[in-house]
């Protein structure tokens, strides 16, 4: 072979060698790119916060609240919200969504086509760390995914709270149950936290559409130790 020829080929490869390491580093990045945004998602500013408009009626509220990445797109935490009894039913998060995607495709999907209604920064927080709070009286612990989406929140301390939400219902927990609740578990949970007569329930039959869109499964991460 030439020299020129070599000094061709050596050149090729380093190229190809490069493109590989190039290639490796954008999978690498792409798959941890979103888990950094999470992490850092206090330091961006809120660009807004949603909720179910029906979330008075039902004890059960659906709060979604995104914020604004340096590089204009969106990191966002989704809270399903059992404010009569259970707490943080489940969560999730997401980053690096863009703005137009979030706004006409996730946000709808997260409401499955209900109205939404823009709230406070502050009425979300409360809500949603006053439920969590309130669950854990009963020993009911936020959906193990929390450990990612409260960073999307801001700390527990950082808004005044207004002290207007009723969590329970007539000054006790009140147990719905959604499709994929382990009943039995939860009312001897509330049984031993609670007292017997210091609580009510209501079995539903039939999915509720929240519940049905987390498909929170068999999940009883909200269950202390003891009954876990």
């Amino acid at each position: 072979m030439k020299k020129g020829e070599k000094k061709k080929q050596s050149k090729m490869l380093k190229r190809r060698a490069q493109s590989r390491v190039e290639r490796r580093f954008e999978r690498v990045v792409g798959s941890i790119s979103p888990l950094i945004h999470v992490r850092q998602a206090r330091n961006y500013p809120i660009e807004g916060c949603w909720i179910r408009k029906d979330w008075k009626e039902s004890g059960l509220a659906v709060v979604v609240l995104a914020r604004r990445q340096p590089n204009g797109n969106i990191v966002f935490g989704n809270y399903m919200v059992d404010y009569y009894c259970l707490g943080l039913k489940n969560t999730y998060c997401n980053a690096d969504v863009l703005p137009g995607e979030f706004r006409r495709e996730q946000l709808p999907e997260m409401f499955q086509g209900t109205a939404a209604l823009d709230i406070s920064p502050a009425l979300a927080h409360e809500l949603i760390y006053g439920a969590i709070e309130y669950a854990a009286q009963f020993g009911f612990k936020p959906q193990r995914d929390f450990r990612d989406s409260q960073w999307i929140l801001d700390p527990p301390d950082k808004y005044p709270r207004s002290g207007t939400i009723e969590f329970g219902k007539d000054g006790k927990p009140f147990f719905i149950s959604g499709p994929h609740d382990n009943v039995d578990k939860i009312i001897r949970q509330l049984t031993r936290t609670a007292g017997e007569g210091n609580f009510d329930y209501l079995a539903m039959i039939g999915p509720s559409p929240s519940d049905d869109f987390f498909d929170a499964g068999e999940d009883m991460d909200e269950m202390d130790d003891e009954d876990a």
